[in-house]
């Protein structure tokens, strides 16, 4: 049976959302969500940080959803990179992030940026639709049930939660790509950074986290959930 929900919003006549995603099937449900509420439409449907920006350049637009990590970007399209961005261009536009990531580093990072809604994909269709809702139409920061508890539950980690709410939003950056099986050389490519920056925040975040080998530190992105 088909649901169709009523936004009840008397400013907005139709509401154009731009979703950016590398999983076709992915997007594929948030259109199908979307097009379950009244006055809503997908008018950009793209699968990364350079088309989703290159798509919001023309026309008019009262929601920007996006994953977080898109494989194969570069630098500012990918990440806390492309969500400073979209911040920085369009900050009258609500920006929601639905991911899978479920690191509470970078998850504060974003709740501190004050992104208009965090969705983990792990939750139900009718969370995401429920987000929806209270960020294009009712003007409400929403926050998951399951984001939510990562937020203010215990660190996942072991490692002391002190030495790791040092690292900077570039360190975590760093390990999220070298987690992901980047060499130094394709990191600082894709974040247009030099090589020694990047080898040098790479040490200053192994010394920070108490890691001394670099299986270590492959081993810290994948228990703290920080690649896909």
């Amino acid at each position: 049976m088909s649901m169709c929900v009523h936004s009840n919003s008397p400013l907005i006549r139709e509401t154009r959302i731009a979703i950016a995603d590398d999983h076709p099937v992915i997007r594929h449900a948030v259109a199908s969500a979307i097009s379950r509420i009244a006055g809503m439409r997908i008018a950009a449907s793209v699968a990364s940080g350079t088309e989703l920006l290159d798509a919001l350049q023309t026309g008019e637009w009262h929601l920007i959803v996006t994953d977080l990590l898109m494989y194969g970007e570069q630098a500012d399209r990918d990440g806390l990179h492309l969500v400073t961005r979209l911040k920085r261009l369009y900050p009258a536009i609500p920006l929601m992030v639905f991911t899978m990531v479920q690191n509470r580093d970078i998850l504060h990072e974003l709740d501190q940026m004050q992104v208009a809604g965090i969705v983990s994909k792990s939750e139900s269709i009718g969370v995401f639709m429920e987000a929806v809702l209270d960020v294009a139409v009712h003007r409400q920061p929403f926050r998951s049930a399951s984001v939510q508890d990562i937020l203010r539950g215990p660190d996942i980690a072991t490692l002391d939660p002190v030495v790791r709410s040092s690292l900077t939003a570039r360190e975590l950056e760093v390990i999220r790509l070298y987690g992901a099986g980047l060499s130094l050389t394709e990191i600082a490519a894709r974040l247009n950074r030099s090589i020694s920056t990047v080898a040098t925040q790479k040490s200053k975040a192994m010394r920070k986290l108490g890691i001394e080998t670099n299986a270590d530190m492959i081993r810290y992105a994948q228990a703290n959930r920080l690649i896909q």
